[in-house]
């Protein structure tokens, strides 16, 4: 055996340092769950986070992906009155909107957004 010895008959055994130990923050986790769509050029996730009753918070995040560019570029949107806007055609929210994807890419979210809209989430 490695960790003893014997030593003028008598047999030693090797101690174990103690690990120190690990203080742990006390946090609080959220759960969500998300929604995904995505075509040849973009990809969009909502993410709605659950309360504790289970029940969703208002509003939602969209984790925005433009598979355009080389490496892909990620972008997250949380601005829910531009979110609507576009939604609602609004000209200034598209406006935006076109600086972050071309005319194919806003209808394709326009109509992610209506399925959204469809399941409750706004």
């Amino acid at each position: 055996m490695k960790d003893r010895i014997q030593i003028d008959g008598v047999w030693y055994v090797r101690e174990l340092e103690p690990e120190p130990e690990t203080e742990f923050l006390d946090v609080k986790i959220h759960t969500s769950i998300s929604v995904h769509y995505e075509n040849d050029d973009y990809s969009w996730e909502a993410i709605s986070l659950i309360n504790d009753d289970g029940s969703q918070y208002d509003g939602f995040d969209i984790k925005f992906t433009n598979k355009n560019i080389i490496p892909w570029k990620d972008d997250y949107w949380d601005n829910m009155k531009w979110i609507k806007g576009v939604y609602e055609n609004n000209p200034d929210s598209i406006k935006e909107a076109l600086e972050e994807m071309n005319e194919n890419g806003i209808k394709h979210f326009r109509s992610f957004l209506n399925e959204l809209k469809k399941i409750g989430w706004f």
